[in-house]
């Protein structure tokens, strides 16, 4: 794939997504960009409590967010901006295989990122032993995107690594916001939002190198949604990806839409 635009969405069952004989299918299915769901995934319920529990307990943010040997968890705020005009404001929470995760996030999806390792043709028992030291570790990254200002501008992430990521729904379209969230572009170049078409506990898969981004969320007047108080978008990333033990990594790239064909 090199326009980085978005197909279609694809809707897979629960016995495909495990099915080891489905693995290249899946994988080429996301290649040719298409967004494929898995609806169901998660109890919503669980997610969302854990959530609110990481939320609580984070007062404040970590100094270092970089990825080196023996690191512990991350938690941090960022309101910055990157490369090609690349900006974000949104809380972040990095959760690594090797440290104790008290939330039991990582024990509840696991056995969905040992899938996501296969269709990127890695070995599931190397890439959970890696450590910084390795050069690629596996990432379980919380993304909380307040009302009104959280979001992430366009941009296409590294596909060097990891070209087959996943995200899971934490919160949705349906329950928590009126306007905004994740977005991509069509082969027409229109800006299409997913989130209205997926709910909290689905998982999604979609190519790396698709440009995509989140816009601020918000309640419409009188809106009867957000009765869990969350106040914004939550939503859980599994990817493979560079440490900063490597030289030269690979980084996310802003993407400028007015020249965008």
């Amino acid at each position: 794939m090199s326009d980085k635009k978005f197909n279609n969405l694809v809707f897979i069952k629960k016995t495909d997504f495990f099915s080891n004989k489905k693995i290249n299918y899946i994988r080429n299915l996301v290649l040719k960009g298409n967004i494929l769901v898995l609806k169901s995934a998660f109890r919503k319920s669980k997610l969302r409590n854990i959530f609110k529990r990481i939320y609580k307990n984070s007062k404040k943010s970590d100094k270092n967010t970089k990825m080196l040997e023996g690191v512990k968890n991350i938690y941090y705020k960022s309101n910055s901006s990157g490369k090609g005009s690349y900006t974000t404001y949104d809380h972040n929470w990095y959760f690594f295989p090797w440290n104790n995760d008290k939330y039991g996030l990582v024990d509840t999806v696991q056995k969905y990122f040992d899938r996501v390792i296969l269709f990127n043709k890695y070995k599931v028992e190397t890439i959970k032993k890696n450590t910084p030291k390795n050069g690629i570790i596996q990432r379980f990254q919380l993304l909380y995107y307040p009302y009104k200002k959280g979001h992430i501008s366009p941009h296409k992430d590294p596909t060097n690594i990891t070209q087959v990521t996943c995200g899971i729904y934490i919160t949705s379209y349906k329950l928590d916001y009126d306007k905004g969230g994740f977005f991509v572009f069509n082969k027409k170049n229109e800006k299409e939002f997913i989130d209205h078409k997926i709910n909290s506990g689905d998982l999604i898969l979609f190519y790396n190198g698709l440009v995509h981004g989140v816009e601020p969320t918000s309640l419409a007047a009188n809106s009867k949604k957000n009765r869990d108080k969350i106040d914004g978008r939550v939503f859980l990333n599994l990817s493979i990806l560079e440490t900063h033990e490597v030289k030269n990594r690979k980084t996310t790239i802003g993407v400028d839409i007015s020249n965008f064909k």
